[in-house]
């Protein structure tokens, strides 16, 4: 990690007094065969707002100049953010720091945040929806930014009457280009489908092409994962189960595929990232790759792969799964694919240990929700799945033991990354309790 202190030190001379730099921290990163690659910082600024600053590793020959071209065409103003610039270089750390919105490969943010501009846009968007209200104002929330990659942002809305009937939040995601291109419109073909299958899906509210923004309503309820301590969490586990097999028998195809080829380089990648974040354990993590990269290649010969691909979520977890009043709902579908079932189910077993892990005293009831959920989608599917779903839980233990890495705020994070690698070990030896 670069030095907190150097990175104060470096920023301090193009930051407004205002805000106050010493509580300056790292809230994510992402390793690299060098060190860490990519880093989000962030602090309190102006009114309590949180300025945002992107920071991504840059060799000095090419620092400079890319520095000067951000700042040469992206729009900024130091008094909303607190910093004289947009982009700052620092040679002495080899980072380039941006200022949110300013995010070079996410160009449109600037104007997704201006609540301004977002009037104009919103009404063009909604059109049929409002029958002629104006809209009065916009008020723009950052929910979620990943740097260089995507922003979820919810828009609160006021209107010039008091119609019922109007939208008052509306959800957005801005996306890289090449991304919002293959995805934005899997929740359309989704949501014409999904009728009857046990989860909501937001509604799709249209696209903004020239923001590679999607725009979608709002579902009511709470995230799954932040129920375990409700005495009916292991019956939403199983009708979760329940509903997601359904939503995998849904004939809807996607354009991305993700078949045993892209499995193995996700792994590969994301293990070597782990191994630099956590170098005592490189062996260990190496052998794991290792044996589920086999097993996810014997367990799925070529030649009948490509039939067995069939709609997955890809990025299934109980933050993911909303409850509300006894219904469940379902979001983010930004990286649907065609790939193996198990994945989806592998990686909701997984988080399911990890927050067991988190929290021991309800260690019991996470491992009877376990089941629960496992005994909701397995109850008629596939007997291949089942087969299949050691390796995939294996897998998303590992993965998950990664991710715990990439938070530094979470003191706990090297605990809980060691107990992910023991669940990996357990899966691997067929042991899903």
């Amino acid at each position: 990690m670069p030095d907190l202190a150097a990175v104060r030190g470096f920023l301090r001379p193009s930051c407004d007094p205002s805000i106050a730099l010493d509580d300056l921290e790292a809230t994510y990163i992402q390793a690299g065969a060098a060190g860490p690659a990519r880093l989000l910082y962030e602090i309190r600024g102006r009114n309590g707002h949180v300025v945002r600053l992107a920071a991504r590793r840059v060799e000095a020959a090419k620092g400079r100049s890319i520095e000067e071209s951000i700042n040469a065409r992206a729009p900024h103003e130091a008094r909303t953010t607190g910093f004289a610039r947009p982009a700052l270089y620092a040679p002495s750390l080899n980072l380039l720091f941006q200022v949110f919105p300013t995010d070079d490969r996410l160009p449109s943010l600037s104007t997704a945040v201006d609540e301004s501009a977002m009037i104009a846009v919103l009404q063009a968007v909604l059109a049929d929806r409002r029958a002629g209200a104006r809209l009065k104002s916009v008020a723009a929330h950052v929910v979620r930014y990943k740097p260089e990659r995507k922003c979820l942002l919810r828009y609160h809305l006021t209107w010039a009457t008091n119609r019922s009937d109007l939208p008052r939040v509306v959800w957005a995601r801005v996306s890289r280009r090449p991304k919002f291109e293959r995805t934005h419109n899997n929740l359309q073909r989704l949501y014409a489908a999904a009728a009857g299958i046990g989860f909501d899906l937001p509604e799709p509210l249209g696209v903004v092409p020239d923001l590679a923004m999607e725009l979608f309503g709002a579902v009511p309820g709470v995230a799954l994962s932040s129920l375990t301590d409700c005495d009916y969490f292991g019956w939403l586990c199983r009708r979760a189960g329940e509903s997601l097999r359904r939503f995998h028998a849904l004939n809807v195809e996607v354009g991305e595929v993700f078949d045993i080829a892209a499995q193995a380089a996700r792994l590969a990648e994301n293990a070597a990232e782990f191994a630099n974040l956590l170098p005592a354990e490189a062996n260990r993590i190496a052998a794991f790759e290792g044996e589920i990269t086999e097993r996810l290649q014997t367990e799925s010969p070529g030649s009948t792969e490509a039939a067995r691909l069939g709609l997955i979520h890809r990025d299934l977890h109980g933050g993911n799964i909303l409850v509300a009043d006894g219904r469940l709902a379902l979001v983010d579908f930004e990286d649907c694919a065609m790939g193996e079932a198990a994945d989806d189910v592998g990686s909701t077993w997984a988080n399911l240990r990890w927050h067991a892990h988190r929290a021991p005293a309800r260690r019991a009831r996470l491992a009877e929700a376990r089941r629960m959920f496992l005994d909701g989608y397995l109850d008629s599917a596939d007997e291949s799945t089942a087969a299949r779903l050691p390796t995939y839980a294996a897998m998303h233990c590992f993965l998950c033991a990664y991710q715990c890495l990439r938070h530094p705020q979470d003191g706990a994070r090297r605990h809980h990354a060691l107990a992910m690698l023991t669940s990996c070990e357990r899966a691997l030896n067929g042991d899903l309790t």
